[in-house]
């Protein structure tokens, strides 16, 4: 299966989005852009590891910040982040696996790590 004609050809025919629901609203979420991955990544900068979405999903613990990566993949930014984080937590990492599926997990990892590395930098100048 060629996965790469997979992709465009949901991308051309509109069948490559996700619709997600936290507090009984549906959410749709369309495929990532750079800028929605590295506000997302920035959100998520302390993920540390596991093999699939969910494992580094909940590595990080934090609800407050799945609601902020997950109003980054709905809107691009982290306007809905309040209105999501009061939906219950497995909502929220399941929309948010849902939307993180659309890109692949080492380049979500490669942007978390820089992200983190940025900040780390932007904290302490040398």
């Amino acid at each position: 299966m060629n996965k790469g004609a997979i992709a465009v050809g949901e991308a051309i025919t509109g069948l490559d989005f996700a619709t997600v629901v936290v507090r009984g609203k549906a959410y749709t979420i369309l495929p990532p852009t750079v800028n929605t991955i590295a506000g997302a990544a920035r959100c998520l900068a302390g993920v540390r590891g596991g093999g699939t979405w969910r494992e580094a999903i909940l590595s990080l613990g934090d609800y407050g910040q799945y609601a902020k990566a997950l109003s980054w993949f709905i809107m691009g930014d982290e306007s809905l982040s309040g209105e999501l984080g009061e939906g219950r937590p497995e909502e929220l990492v399941d929309a948010l696996e849902a939307a993180m599926s659309m890109i692949g997990i080492e380049v979500f990892r490669k942007a978390a790590s820089l992200a983190k590395s940025v900040s780390l930098l932007a904290a302490r100048p040398k």
